[in-house]
């Protein structure tokens, strides 16, 4: 064998198996993407299915223009004396039974964040953007 032939032969042998792992990855790489995107989807249909009505509650305040940009919400009770400037989300735990313990279940999903400050009494929490997304689209 010259070495012209093997020079070649080495080179589209290396550019083949450049290209296969390549493409193997991409592929590989998709399908995890789509399998990861179901189980996230059946994990929130599971949560909606467990939490119903205070999800409905949070699908509402995501739906309103008013709070579109919103992110940020409060662990309140209705009676407390509470001092925002401006609109804020607020969910009252004397209306939701239970109310900390759903969102601790939703925190353990990772679709919502505890940004409580720890020099306050008050409990506040920050919806990620896959959860506002899946409310959104959430149909009723």
């Amino acid at each position: 064998m010259d070495p012209l032939s093997v020079s070649i032969g080495f080179l589209i042998g290396t550019a083949t198996g450049a290209a296969g792992t390549y493409y193997g990855n991409k592929y590989t790489d998709e399908r995890r993407k789509k399998e990861i995107a179901s189980s996230d989807n059946a994990t929130l249909d599971k949560l909606w299915a467990n939490h119903s009505e205070l999800l409905a509650e949070m699908k509402s305040d995501m739906d309103n223009p008013a709070y579109f940009h919103h992110r940020d919400f409060w662990m309140l009770d209705s009676q407390w004396m509470f001092n925002h400037d401006g609109p804020y989300l607020v969910y009252h735990i004397d209306v939701h039974s239970s109310l900390e313990q759903q969102l601790n279940i939703l925190e353990s999903h990772g679709v919502i964040l505890d940004v409580s400050d720890s020099s306050k009494n008050v409990k506040k929490f920050q919806f990620t953007e896959l959860f506002v997304e899946f409310l959104r689209s959430k149909k009723i």
